[in-house]
């Protein structure tokens, strides 16, 4: 006999779990194609499996591979690889015959998360906790329910329940910390989010919202040390693409109070610089070294600071960050003036091309 035996009703069975183009409810080879479906799904968990289909109903009988076998542990393995849909639909079928086990209550309660069901998260969850109160990462996944809807107060109370448990916990630190910083509460937000990033100095979400909480108390240069500690342990993720943008915003907030407008001389003669570069080449070549400095400063460029240079492919020499900024700014200028780069350098432009105008006349 197997060691599993459970009962699905063929009405009430998502459909949307089939692959594209599969047969659609109703249809003559719908059965089939449920049939198959869930063949696969066992297949992959080993075992012997026997699925029967019928008019209006499903029977699924499942032996395990081996009496050690843990199907809870498979369907958890399978959540870490992303197979968030195959694994709560395995979930569901167990929970038929343990419906008290809390490994099984807490991997199907994350999975409803990611997947948007978030009543079902909660109550699955809530489930879980009554059988182990003391469990923190099922605390803060409840906690995390209740901040994606927006109910941030409901989301603290399990966050602070989560570290008053386990202070050390990475993620209780990291998910109370952006909610504390949601509500405004800056400084607590910043403690935890601190906490969170010397507990964890890989996780990269923590690091952003440290940044945005030095953002908002004004402390600018620790808001850019913590976006480029985003960008330094994965430059391609989304992560660093948000903290690039905040980078750019910060050098440009820099800037201008670093004498404002025209208060960098430097700047405007780094775009005459330019312009009278620009002036002797094709629009080809102005888009691909402009395109090139955009590339090189999706680091950041540190603009404050003459000493570091650096170098580009398309023109012989070294640069500062100033200078490439500039070259780039009136590079867009010229093909693109209604995109320019996320930076404001309007007025040292605008006084360079004057410049450029008066030696242009004295030339003839």
């Amino acid at each position: 006999m197997a060691d599993y035996r459970f009962n699905i009703s063929l009405r009430t069975f998502d459909s949307s779990l089939l692959p594209s183009g599969a047969p659609a409810k109703g249809s003559p080879d719908y059965s089939a194609a449920v049939h198959d479906f869930l063949q696969k799904q066992f297949a992959d968990f080993k075992g012997d499996a026997r699925i029967v289909v019928s008019e209006d109903s499903i029977l699924v009988e499942w032996t395990p591979p081996s009496p050690e076998h843990d199907p809870v542990e498979s369907a958890a393995a399978r959540l870490e690889k992303g197979d968030v849909i195959p694994a709560v639909l395995i979930l569901e079928l167990l929970r038929q015959q343990i419906p008290n086990e809390f490994r099984l209550l807490y991997n199907l309660g994350v999975a409803y998360s990611e997947l948007g069901r978030l009543k079902e998260a909660r109550t699955t969850l809530s489930e879980a906790l009554r059988l182990d109160p003391k469990h923190v990462n099922c605390r803060v996944a409840l906690g995390v329910t209740f901040a994606t809807e927006g109910r941030h107060q409901e989301a603290i109370k399990e966050f602070e329940r989560a570290v008053a448990d386990d202070p050390n916990n990475p993620w209780a630190q990291r998910n109370l910390g952006g909610c504390l910083l949601a509500m405004k509460e800056v400084d607590r937000a910043t403690a935890c989010l601190l906490q969170a990033t010397q507990l964890n100095p890989k996780d990269q979400k923590a690091f952003f919202g440290l940044g945005e909480a030095y953002r908002m108390a004004d402390k600018l240069e620790d808001a850019d040390e913590a976006y480029r500690q985003v960008v330094a342990i994965d430059e391609f993720s989304d992560s660093a693409k948000l903290a690039k943008k905040q980078l750019s915003f910060l050098a440009q907030v820099g800037f201008k109070r670093r004498g404002g407008r025209l208060g960098r001389p430097d700047a405007v003669m780094y775009c005459l610089s330019a312009l009278e570069r620009f002036a002797k080449l094709p629009e080809e070549e102005v888009r691909r070294i402009s395109f090139e400095v955009g590339m090189l400063g999706t680091k950041g460029f540190e603009i404050n600071d003459p000493e570091q240079q650096y170098q580009l492919r398309s023109i012989p020499g070294k640069f500062s960050g100033m200078e490439l900024v500039c070259i780039m700014y009136v590079g867009f200028q010229q093909f693109a003036p209604d995109c320019p780069p996320n930076f404001d350098l309007s007025a040292e432009y605008a006084a360079a091309k004057e410049l450029f105008r008066k030696r242009q006349e004295k030339r003839g």
